[in-house]
């Protein structure tokens, strides 16, 4: 009904104004099912504390385990997005989001290697249209200009499920070890798994597919966020558009590094800490927290300055700068618990101020035709990474006794992010 209307004269105030009503309404439930989302990816690196003697988990049985989630990810991922493009996210979100809660409550009961295994990888295929359907949803409702900010409030469950999830996991395994007969990592799964029902009820009462749908709009709101916007029509979803976008393939390649270096990090703090002396589990949980509480911070400081310059390259190669020295940090101070929080701290402010900035990417240069699959493949081989590096890390481990070798490396992958970064991202203010 709005293509044949007349094209308001808005100003930037209006259109801040409308997009501030829209994130409010929106942002909240989506950022807390990727705080959920995001604890039942990691939960593992607390559960391995217990979980790796009860179920005879060396570190590259764990770190395989671990990746499993990835190669589950990779193959629904696309898939998945042309899904949500299909029934829109207030039907398709709830529906993953129960598949992967039960799958991350069977992970209670699980008595051998194999079945961690199988589980992990469902868990992955159940959670790959969550993220990647959530950066396709913000395109529908956000313009380029305002998403640095919105992806990084979206984000941000990432890092807050650190600041509260690691004291909570840690104190879940600590605290309820035994009780009703089960031990701390078990009752992990569960109290991570069952909250994902609640949550998917309410993105299913209250989100809202697209502008037009929006009874909580008015005609007037309606007008100003279609033309922010710019897109009177969207074509159906086109594989063979995306397919053959150059910028499909870039962002896939520089998101598959920043994972890299977030997955090497977040699957092996707990231990690291646990090596480094800290016999507490509650203790490690509040230790992860630290560099969490800095990142976010970081995250919403620098995207915010980001998007108010409309620059994005250079901030994107400081980020990945950021998270190398972190691990130049963590490698030569894999002893010492100061240096391992100074190290965390410097690698999480590059990982979750990147993350979004990431997706600013895409999301501007990829045609409408080609948003849906090539954000899913983006994601999709992107996300490899979270295989890619904790295996490589456990590998390194097991053969040298020492995690050093493994941290080098994806670190040196985070300088060639960089360098990659600035050579190859240019992107029109």
């Amino acid at each position: 009904p709005l293509s044949g209307s007349p094209v308001p004269e808005i100003t930037s105030a209006e259109i801040d104004a409308v997009v501030r009503k829209a994130a409010w309404r929106l942002i909240p439930i989506l950022f807390l099912a990727y705080l959920i989302n995001f604890i039942d990816r990691i939960n593992i690196s607390f559960a391995k504390l217990q979980m790796s003697q009860a179920l005879g988990l060396d570190d590259v049985a764990y770190g395989i385990g671990a990746g499993m989630f990835f190669i589950g990810y990779f193959f629904f991922e696309v898939p998945s997005n042309m899904i949500l493009e299909r029934l829109g996210a207030r039907r398709w979100v709830p529906i993953i989001m129960v598949a992967w809660g039960g799958a991350t409550l069977s992970l209670a009961f699980i008595t051998t290697p194999l079945e961690f295994y199988v589980i992990r990888f469902f868990i992955g295929f159940a959670e790959a249209g969550f993220f990647p359907g959530v950066v396709l949803f913000i395109t529908y409702w956000f313009p380029a200009s305002h998403r640095g900010r919105i992806m990084a409030v979206f984000m941000a469950g990432l890092a807050v499920s650190g600041i509260i999830g690691g004291p909570i996991c840690g104190a879940i395994i600590q605290y309820m070890d035994g009780y009703a007969g089960l031990a701390g990592w078990q009752w992990l799964m569960i109290t991570t798994g069952f909250p994902c029902v609640i949550i998917a009820a309410g993105i299913y009462f209250l989100l809202t597919d697209r502008p037009d749908h929006a009874n909580w709009l008015s005609p007037r709101e309606k007008q100003v966020l279609h033309v922010s916007l710019g897109n009177q029509a969207r074509p159906k979803a086109s594989i063979k558009a995306a397919l053959r976008n150059f910028w499909t393939w870039n962002s896939a390649w520089i998101y598959f590094l920043l994972v890299c270096g977030g997955y090497g990090i977040s699957f092996w703090m707990p231990t690291l800490f646990s090596q480094a002396g800290i016999e507490s589990n509650a203790k490690i949980g509040l230790l992860v927290a630290v560099p969490n509480i800095l990142g976010v911070i970081a995250m919403l400081l620098i995207c915010r300055n980001s998007d108010r310059t409309q620059e994005r390259r250079w901030h994107l190669a400081v980020c990945f700068s950021l998270i190398a020295i972190g691990y130049l940090v963590i490698t030569s101070h894999l002893d010492s618990v100061v240096g391992l929080l100074i190290g965390f701290s410097i690698a999480h402010i590059g990982i979750l101020a990147g993350a979004p900035l990431i997706w600013t990417i895409p999301t501007r240069m990829l045609s409408p035709a080609a948003a849906a699959v090539g954000i899913g493949v983006i994601a999709s081989i992107g996300n490899l990474g979270g295989f890619f590096a904790p295996v490589l890390i456990g590998k390194f481990s097991q053969l040298t006794g020492s995690f050093a070798i493994g941290f080098l490396v994806i670190g040196a992958l985070q300088v060639i992010a960089a360098l990659w970064t600035a050579l190859t991202v240019r992107i029109p203010r």
